[in-house]
């Protein structure tokens, strides 16, 4: 019995990082339990591999970072703006899809260059890409809208649906 004391005395802060003590406070008993159990484990077999594998963490440090377009998204009233910045991007490497619910821009470009001589054959790719996913508050009327890009700059009008005057309810008769 003593023993059960002094381990609920005992705080143990998460090990893991990215994991938070707020988070584990939400969960509820056998839940709560299994993730950390869990994740003493998985610290436990993290420290016992680094000796072996020392460059994992190098590699999480040499990832790229995943790429969005910067996006204004302004109201007017009766139609929104929607800015979005791409630069690199020619208007003929983006895609704008758009729906009653959103919007979506996709660009991509891919670039080879090789440069032949007479003792070697130099190769160069380069590929770019980003998109990003607009959720309007409102219906939009995706006929209308107008879009133009200038200097790497997308800009598109999207209107507004008219709001459809509310019927005004109707008594029914009973027979």
């Amino acid at each position: 019995m003593v023993d059960e004391k002094q381990k609920r005395k005992a705080t143990v802060s998460p090990a893991t990082p990215g994991t938070s003590i707020a988070k584990r406070r939400d969960q509820e008993g056998l839940e709560r339990g299994i993730d950390d159990m869990f994740s003493e484990f998985r610290q436990s077999f993290d420290d016992l591999m680094q000796p072996f594998f020392p460059l994992a963490e190098i590699d999480q440090q040499l990832r790229l970072p995943t790429r969005y377009a910067q996006v204004d998204l302004i109201d007017n009233g009766n139609s929104y703006t929607v800015n979005a910045e791409l630069p690199g991007f020619t208007k003929d490497q983006v895609d704008v899809q758009i729906n009653k619910d959103g919007l979506a821009i996709h660009a991509e470009c891919k670039e080879e260059k090789e440069a032949k001589r007479k003792s070697y054959l130099h190769r160069e790719r380069a590929y770019s890409s980003l998109q990003r996913f607009i959720a309007f508050p409102e219906e939009v009327d995706p006929a209308k809208v107008e879009g133009s890009m200038k200097e790497g700059v997308l800009e598109l009008k999207v209107p507004k649906k008219e709001p459809k005057p509310e019927e005004k309810p109707r008594k029914v008769e009973l027979k």
